[in-house]
């Protein structure tokens, strides 16, 4: 099993794209808009709903009770230099 940073904080960066911080000072960006088609995910394209992400244990989470698999993050994000 691959050994992954740790998602320590999270912003919104407009038009559903998160900026992540992990443990290891890396920063990324994530495009989250493909998710949104989910039926799972379908309450978050509401902005202000999308807009309640934080980071619990590791993994982001909304008011509305869904969370997000923080290797996926780590995997399918770009770094932000």
């Amino acid at each position: 099993m691959k050994n992954y940073p740790i998602l320590k904080d999270v912003d919104v960066s407009g038009d559903y794209c998160l900026v992540l911080l992990f443990n290891n000072n890396e920063k990324r960006l994530y495009d989250f808009k493909p998710n949104l088609e989910h039926k799972y995910y379908n309450s978050l394209k509401e902005t202000y709903i999308f807009n309640t992400v934080k980071v619990v244990d590791g993994e982001i989470t909304w008011i509305t009770g869904q969370d997000f698999c923080p290797h996926t993050l780590y995997e399918n994000s770009v770094p932000l230099t």
